[in-house]
């Protein structure tokens, strides 16, 4: 093979059909979904062509383009236009990516090109791969997907039927019906209003100074790995039980409030201003209309606030409680809610204007929380073994905290931090705060 190959994989089916995007999907915007998978064994590329290709015929979506109809309503049309597919011969080896963790080679170097502000036009593929072959042995896949059509569940999945297509197995046909969620939405009152608690509706202006300043503030920030063993989450668990005024937390609500407390001290707020946190939550499993078989977006977020003088004295069973019952509340009259308040948005033509309210937050008071760690990652299997590592990229948020699992599957978590860099150089320098940190080590 030569030092670089690129390619557009094609499904050969083309049906030329416009699947509409639910109005959910089309508030992701042109950001990507991205991860890379380390593998000891190196991966055949043209194998990976051969059954990427097959498994496009159930996912036509991936191999189409995106458009906007006279309406601004945006489409994907199933033209099989192909999905991006680079092979790469690097020289660097498997030590050198993965003993110095924030070291070099940076990331980006096994992530195919997606760029973040273009979604729609016949140049802009949904769905890019990239290969890299490292010296000595192993293989990097990095994959990204437009998360207009995916969040990280559906991505997740692709990839597991991607890999049972290699290797030959069954796997069940997604269903590609957006129709079903916006449908739920069929027979809502008419409500005049331009915002709701999760969504705003920003002007042109608003929306390029928002983009503007992740842009500039991206480099003001870094992206720190830290990993709790499950020993020390059994602990922490048992510490917050032990303080629990009623009822059952997860693991991850204990997580959570151990995270939530810790960030919030390092933030060293004033005692009267307010933390908000905003945790991301899966909807799917409590709308009865909606098939488990589903791809797409499926995920909602909830929002806790506390004041600084509060939070210092609130437990962590106590916080971790009050986050069990933050994520309780999104039930199916809520997600419901949002559904019907987006499709006002679409009708009002106001639907290239709709941001999730979080982004604004995230440059206030807000701690965000995206828990993954119940993902299949490291089942990924194209016949040459799992994964021994998933990479995340790097997120341009501040005060974002990604949780993970581990390749072990036994229980321990990886929780990937978005800081500003003293932030990040305190917490991981400072022994008091690695004391912090690791208290329930």
């Amino acid at each position: 093979m030569k030092r670089r190959h690129i390619e557009l994989v094609r499904s050969g089916s083309a049906t030329g059909l416009r699947i509409p995007l639910c109005v959910l999907d089309a508030t992701m915007g042109a950001v990507s979904t991205g991860r890379a998978f380390f593998f000891r064994e190196p991966l055949d590329g043209a194998a990976l062509r051969s059954s990427l290709a097959r498994v496009l015929t159930s996912y036509p979506l991936l191999s189409g383009r995106a458009e906007r109809d006279a309406n601004g309503v945006l489409h994907v049309l199933c033209n099989d236009s192909g999905v991006h597919f680079e092979e790469e011969n690097s020289s660097a080896d498997m030590g050198s990516c993965t003993v110095a963790r924030n070291g070099k080679p940076a990331l980006h170097s096994f992530l195919p090109k997606a760029s973040v502000v273009r979604l729609v036009g016949q140049g802009v593929p949904l769905l890019a791969v990239k290969l890299t072959h490292l010296a000595g042995g192993g293989s990097v896949l990095g994959v990204h997907m437009k998360h207009v059509l995916a969040d990280g569940q559906a991505y997740t999945q692709f990839l597991l039927d991607w890999a049972a297509e290699h290797r030959g197995l069954p796997y069940r046909t997604p269903c590609h019906d957006r129709w079903l969620l916006d449908g739920l939405a069929d027979g809502a009152p008419p409500q005049e209003r331009e915002h709701n608690s999760r969504f705003v509706v920003a002007s042109r202006r608003e929306k390029y100074a928002l983009l503007s300043r992740m842009v500039l503030r991206a480099q003001k920030l870094r992206t720190t790995t830290c990993r709790f063993e499950a020993s020390e989450l059994h602990a922490m668990k048992q510490a917050a039980t032990a303080h629990l005024p009623y009822g059952w937390i997860s693991t991850s609500d204990a997580l959570t409030a151990h995270l939530w407390h810790l960030l919030g001290r390092l933030r060293a707020r004033s005692a009267a201003s307010v933390e908000r946190l905003g945790v991301l939550v899966d909807f799917s499993s409590y709308l009865k209309e909606i098939p488990e078989n589903y791809w797409g977006n499926t995920i909602t977020c909830t929002e806790l606030r506390l004041p600084v003088s509060e939070m210092r004295d609130c437990s962590l069973g106590k916080t971790a409680r009050l986050i069990r019952e933050s994520t309780s509340e999104n039930t199916a009259a809520n997600a419901l809610d949002e559904i019907a308040y987006l499709r006002e948005q679409r009708l009002a033509g106001r639907e290239r204007k709709v941001m999730p309210r979080m982004l604004y937050r995230a440059y206030t008071n807000m701690l965000q929380v995206n828990d993954r760690a119940k993902l299949p990652f490291y089942d990924l299997d194209f016949g040459s073994g799992t994964p021994f590592r998933c990479e995340l990229p790097h997120v341009p948020i501040p005060w974002a905290a990604q949780i993970m699992p581990t390749p072990e599957k036994e229980g321990s978590r990886e929780v990937h931090l978005s800081l500003p860099k003293a932030a990040a150089d305190a917490l991981i320098a400072e022994p008091s705060w690695q004391a912090h940190l690791h208290k329930y080590a």
